[in-house]
C-alpha cells in the first residue's frame, strides 16, 4: 500500500531539533525542553513542547532487562523514527541500587537513554518509572508482612498499594530520582514521567486472577476510608444491614469459592448481575475505596512530578480502562476525579485487546472524548505484533492473546486503522516494541506514518473538535455495583463498543456525569450501555436534556434500575419511559417491526431480566425463550426512548436504530468507519467491493483507495482483505 500524501509536508510539521553530535555527557547541540504542556485549543489538544505546537507521535522500545540480547533492534528502529521525522521517545527507566542497596544505579539508566541518543541525536523522552519499594533497596528485608499484598488464596503478592511504605519512602524516591535528572545533561531532553505501580497500568495487582488484596494494610485503609464515609456505627450497620460491623471492626468482603480468575458463566447458570443490596453493599464500598486508592495516588504523584520539575514537564498514567477491565474494584473507574486533577496532562492505555485483528475495530479502552473534552491528551499506547516481529526472541505466552500480522501488507491496514482512530479522535499514540523484537523495523511503516502526520499536521494548524452522530455513554460509577466479573462487562460494554464501531456511523465515547454536565455534544442518538445506578436527580437531568434536544436514547439491560436505595423498578420505568417488569430467564431476542428479521443477545440466564409490560410501548424484539417483550420503543416527552433488555446487541440491530433516529451511516457491512467530516477512513477486513455512502452534497477526494466507480452519493471502492482506505471529504458549504 503506497502512501499518496507528500512526504515532506509531514516532516515539517514535526518536531525539528538541530542535529548534532550524539552522546550526554556534554552540553546538547540544541535549546532542548525548557517546557511541555498540553495546551487545549478548538477542542484539540495539542502537545507543546517550548510553546510550539508537536505532534503526538511516539516510539516506544522496551528496555527492560530481559531485552538486553535484543539491543540491535533498538538502533535500527530509532533511525527509522528519526528519518520519519519522529523524536519522542518512551521506555522503561528502571533505576535499581548499587548493592549497598543506597545508590541509585544510575549508570545502567544512564546507558539507556545513551543508547537512543546515538541513534538518534535529537532524541527527547517521556520516561516510564516504576516507583515503590524495590528489592534492591536494603530497606527491602524491613518491609512487614503486613505490607505486602495477601490473597484468599494464601499467596502472596507486591507490596499493598495501601501499605505506607508505597507512599513516604516511594515518594522520597521518586523525588530523588526525578531531581537527579532534571539537573543532568539528559533534563532538556525529558519531555515529562509516567509514573505506574504496584502494576504498572494502575491497576490493583492480580485482582483479576486472585481478588482482593486482604493485607493489614489494605484493611488499614479501608477502615479508615469507611470511617470518613459513615458518622457512626450505627449508619454503618444500617447501610450494611449487618447490626454486628462497626468501623473498627469491618472486614474487606469475602468471596465464594470459584469466583477467581474472573471467568463467564456456564450451562445452566445465571448471571447474578448486580450485587444484592443492602446484603453486599460491602462489596460496593470496598469497590468504591479501591478505585479511589488508586485516584488518589495518581493525584499525590502527579502534584510530586509537577512540584520537582517547577510544572515544566509533563505527567502520564495508564489510567480509564472503563470499557476493558472487568470487576467492581480494578482501580480505574475513578476517571472523572483523575481528569480533573490539574496537575494530570496524558493518560495512555493499549487499545483493546479484543478484535484488534483485521477487520476488527481496535477500539479505546476508555472514553476516549470525554478525556479529550477536558482537555487532557489520550495517547494510544499501539503495540500491534506486526509481520516484522522475531518469533526467535519472543517467549510463547506473550502471543497467547494476539497473533503476529500475516504480512506487511496487513500490518500497515491494522496501523492505518489505527492512526485514523487517533487522527479522529484528537489522540495521540506512541508505536510500541513491547517484545524488543523488531515489530516496526520497516521503512514502509515509518514512511506510512510520516505521510499521515501530515493530516494531523492540518489538524494541529486549524483545530477543530470532533463532532460524532452518535455518543456512546458510559457511566464508570454503575460498574461499582455489577457482580458479574466477566459477563456484564463483556456483553454490556466490549461487544457492545466493538458492535457500534461496525455500525457504519461515526461513534464518540463519553462518560455519563460529562452528558449530564454538557461537555458531550449534540448527537441526533445516544447509546447508554450501563446507566445501571442513578439518582432521582440524575434521572432528571438525563430526561431534561434528551427533551430538550428531542434526542433517541437507546437503553441496555437495565437503565436505572438501581437507587441510592437499592432495587427501583418504578425508576427504571420512568427513565426508559415505559413501563418494565422483572422476570428472570434466558436472553436472546429476535426482532419484529423495525427490527423485523434480526436476531440478537447471548442464550444465558440473568437476573433481573426485564420485560416490557407497557401496551402503548411498540415492540421491537421478544425473547426466544418465552415470547416476552424484550425490546420497545415510546415517545417519552420530547425524546424518543427505546428500550433493548438483551446484554449484547449486534451491529445490525444498532445500525437500524442509528439510521432511524437520523444518524448517517457511510458503510453497511461491518467495516469500520472513522470520519470526522473533513477526513474519512473505512477498515475492512474483506475482500472485494465496499459500498459508501456520502451525505447529500458531500464530495470525496480519495487519498489512498481504489474506486471501481462512482453512483451518485455512493461509492464503490475495491478492498484487500484488511486494508484501510483514506478519503478527503468536502462538505457543500466547501463547494
Amino acid at each position: 500500500m503506497s502512501c499518496s500524501l507528500p512526504c515532506a509536508l509531514a516532516a515539517l510539521a514535526l518536531l525539528a531539533l538541530c542535529a548534532g553530535e550524539a552522546g550526554a555527557a556534554g552540553p546538547l547541540p540544541f535549546a532542548g525542553v525548557s517546557q511541555a504542556r498540553v495546551a487545549f485549543s478548538g477542542g484539540v489538544p495539542r502537545l507543546t513542547l517550548n510553546g510550539r505546537p508537536t505532534l503526538p507521535l511516539v516510539f516506544f522500545f522496551n528496555t527492560d532487562p530481559g531485552n538486553a540480547k535484543n539491543r540491535q533492534y533498538l538502533a535500527e528502529q530509532v533511525r527509522l523514527a528519526a528519518g520519519a521525522g519522529v523524536h519522542l521517545y518512551s521506555l522503561p527507566l528502571r533505576c535499581p541500587r548499587l548493592p549497598d542497596g543506597v545508590t541509585p544505579n544510575y549508570a545502567w539508566s544512564d546507558g539507556l537513554l545513551d543508547a537512543f541518543i546515538q541513534a538518534d541525536p535529537q532524541a527527547t523522552f517521556i520516561l516510564r518509572l516504576y516507583p515503590g519499594p524495590q528489592r534492591s533497596w536494603r530497606e527491602w528485608a524491613q518491609i512487614p508482612e503486613s505490607e505486602f499484598a495477601h490473597f484468599a488464596d494464601g499467596s502472596r503478592g507486591q507490596v499493598s498499594l495501601a501499605s505506607d511504605w508505597f507512599w513516604g519512602p516511594t515518594d522520597q524516591d521518586l523525588a530523588a530520582l526525578i531531581r537527579r535528572y532534571e539537573a543532568s545533561p539528559y533534563g532538556p531532553r525529558l519531555l515529562g514521567y509516567h509514573p505506574g505501580g504496584p502494576d504498572s497500568e494502575m491497576f490493583h495487582d492480580s485482582y483479576r486472577e486472585k481478588g482482593p488484596d486482604y493485607s493489614p494494610a489494605n484493611q488499614r485503609r479501608f477502615r479508615l476510608w469507611l470511617s470518613r464515609r459513615y458518622p457512626d456505627d450505627l449508619a454503618l450497620q444500617q447501610a450494611w444491614a449487618n447490626p454486628q460491623v462497626t468501623l473498627a471492626t469491618a472486614g474487606i468482603p469475602t468471596f465464594p469459592p470459584g469466583r477467581f480468575p474472573m471467568h463467564g458463566v456456564s450451562g445452566e447458570e445465571t448471571v447474578r448481575f448486580f450485587y444484592d443490596l443492602p446484603a453486599e453493599r460491602d462489596w460496593v464500598d470496598f469497590s468504591a475505596y479501591a478505585n479511589e486508592l488508586v485516584a488518589e495516588r495518581i493525584e499525590t504523584w502527579a502534584e510530586l512530578i509537577k512540584r520537582e520539575t517547577g510544572g515544566r514537564k509533563l505527567v502520564v498514567f495508564f489510567y480509564g480502562y472503563t470499557f476493558e477491565l472487568p470487576g467492581s474494584f480494578s482501580g480505574h473507574y475513578c476517571l472523572q476525579r483523575v481528569l480533573a486533577c490539574p496537575q494530570v496532562d496524558a493518560l495512555v492505555s493499549p487499545y483493546s485487546y479484543h478484535e484488534r485483528g483485521p477487520g476488527g475495530p481496535g477500539s479505546f479502552m476508555s472514553p476516549v472524548d470525554s478525556v479529550t473534552a477536558h482537555g487532557k491528551l489520550w495517547l494510544n499506547e499501539d503495540d500491534t505484533r506486526t509481520s516484522l516481529l522475531d518469533l526467535s526472541q519472543i517467549p510463547g505466552q506473550w502471543l497467547l492473546f494476539d497473533q503476529p500480522a500475516a504480512s506487511l501488507p496487513a500490518t500497515l491496514g491494522l496501523l492505518e486503522r489505527n492512526f485514523a482512530a487517533i487522527l479522529t479522535h484528537r489522540a495521540g499514540t506512541w508505536w510500541m516494541d513491547l517484545m524488543a523484537a523488531g515489530a516496526f523495523n520497516h521503512p514502509a511503516l515509518w514512511d506510512m506514518l510520516q505521510a499521515r502526520a501530515g493530516l494531523y499536521a492540518e489538524l494541529y494548524r486549524h483545530p477543530t473538535p470532533y463532532r460524532p452522530q452518535v455518543a456512546l455513554i458510559v457511566d464508570e460509577r454503575s460498574k461499582l455495583y455489577v457482580k458479574s466479573d466477566w459477563d456484564a462487562n463483556y456483553l454490556t460494554l466490549v461487544r457492545l463498543r466493538d458492535e457500534a464501531a461496525r455500525s457504519g456511523a461515526a461513534v464518540g465515547y463519553y462518560t455519563l456525569d460529562d452528558f449530564t454536565a454538557g461537555l458531550v455534544p449534540r448527537c441526533p442518538v445516544y447509546l447508554f450501555p450501563n446507566s445501571f445506578c442513578l439518582d432521582a436527580g440524575q434521572v432528571r437531568r438525563l430526561r431534561s436534556r434528551l427533551d430538550r434536544e428531542q434526542a433517541t436514547a437507546i437503553w441496555l439491560y437495565a437503565p436505572g434500575y438501581l437507587s441510592p436505595a437499592g432495587p427501583d423498578l418504578a425508576q427504571a420505568s420512568r427513565l426508559a419511559g415505559l413501563q418494565l417488569a422483572v422476570q428472570d430467564g434466558l436472553q436472546g431476542s429476535r426482532g419484529e417491526g423495525l427490527l423485523a428479521r434480526l436476531a440478537w443477545g447471548a442464550g444465558v440466564r440473568v437476573s433481573p431480566r426485564l420485560v416490557v409490560s407497557d401496551e402503548r410501548a411498540v415492540p421491537l424484539g421478544r425473547y426466544r425463550a418465552d415470547g416476552l417483550v424484550s425490546a420497545a420503543m415510546v415517545q417519552a416527552g420530547r425524546h424518543r426512548s427505546v428500550f433493548l433488555g438483551d446484554m449484547e446487541v449486534s451491529r445490525q440491530v444498532l445500525a437500524r436504530l442509528f439510521a432511524s433516529a437520523g444518524a448517517h451511516l457511510w458503510t453497511r457491512g461491518g467495516e469500520v468507519v472513522h470520519t470526522d467530516g473533513s477526513i474519512l477512513a473505512v477498515h475492512s477486513g474483506r475482500a472485494g467491493l465496499v459500498r459508501i455512502y456520502l451525505p447529500p452534497g458531500t464530495r470525496a477526494e480519495p487519498l489512498q483507495a481504489r474506486l471501481a466507480r462512482r453512483q451518485a452519493s455512493v461509492l464503490l471502492a475495491r478492498f484487500e482483505a484488511g486494508e484501510t482506505c483514506w478519503f478527503r471529504l468536502h462538505a457543500p458549504a466547501d463547494r
